[in-house]
């Protein structure tokens, strides 16, 4: 089994350190094999909306920044878990292009979920379970409710994960999550 842990160059604090070892002494002994991707500032273009990964490049962006081994590392894994930093209740820059530049898996349609909102149906029948894990030096009860909120619209049915600070509470989340591929919408 294979884990892909992608966090911000810009925000690598004690914090995300500690909570990257938690995490991996998690999922070793249940033999993930880990490969980590930091993102550093202006590494990921900001996705321009020009949708040729759907008209002439299906199921790859055509940028060329580096977008398309991060996309392919992250099909091959089964797990996939983002250390977000919390900056204003919203993901990083960087976290967000990544997150944005995951527009080729997606096909060029839209859905109307449950709750009201659309979203681009799968392109493929399972992809990596995806797992947030928001922290910031200081958060607030509001900014950790925004950043919830915030990401579960980019993904239904994404695990979200909020620090503070408390290693046991980490490990009990984490033991309530499904580290299997997951099939159906995103």
């Amino acid at each position: 089994m294979r884990a892909y842990l992608i966090s911000d160059g810009e925000f690598a604090t004690k914090q995300q350190e500690r909570l990257d070892r938690l995490l991996c002494a998690f999922l070793k002994p249940q033999g993930f094999e880990i490969e980590r991707k930091e993102i550093q500032r202006d590494e990921l273009a900001f996705c321009r909306g020009c949708f040729e990964c759907w008209t002439k490049t299906p199921g790859e962006c055509s940028m060329k920044d580096g977008i398309a081994s991060i996309n392919r590392a992250c099909m091959e894994s089964d797990v996939v878990v983002y250390f977000c930093p919390v900056v204003f209740g919203q993901f990083s820059a960087n976290i967000k292009s990544a997150i944005d530049r995951w527009l080729p898996n997606m096909l060029p349609f839209f859905e109307t979920r449950k709750d009201g909102s659309t979203m681009h149906p799968p392109r493929y029948p399972d992809y990596p379970r995806q797992v947030m894990i928001g922290y910031a030096e200081s958060l607030t009860d509001e900014d950790a409710r925004l950043f919830t909120d915030i990401t579960m619209k980019h993904r239904s049915n994404i695990p979200v994960l909020v620090d503070r600070g408390d290693d046991g509470a980490f490990l009990d989340q984490l033991k309530s999550i499904s580290f299997a591929r997951v099939g159906g919408a995103l």
